[in-house]
């Protein structure tokens, strides 16, 4: 029972997925943060793109684009 806790307590085989989790868990916080934070403006810029967009499927829904 000792040998077997001992082999437990030493095998590293799963050490590479509980790294990538928490390398992916940190950058996802990160990533996050930023986006809450919003200190480059980008909040601002993508809901203007997006704003943008709707209108302009909106104008082609309605048939007010000027067609070629």
């Amino acid at each position: 029972m000792t040998a077997l806790m001992l082999a437990f307590l030493r095998d590293e085989s799963g050490e590479d997925l509980i790294e990538y989790g928490l390398l992916s868990s940190f950058v996802a916080s990160v990533a996050l943060a930023t986006i809450i934070l919003d200190p480059l403006g980008l909040r601002t810029s993508l809901v203007g793109a997006y704003g943008k967009a709707v209108e302009a499927l909106y104008m082609a829904a309605q048939g007010d684009l000027v067609r070629l």
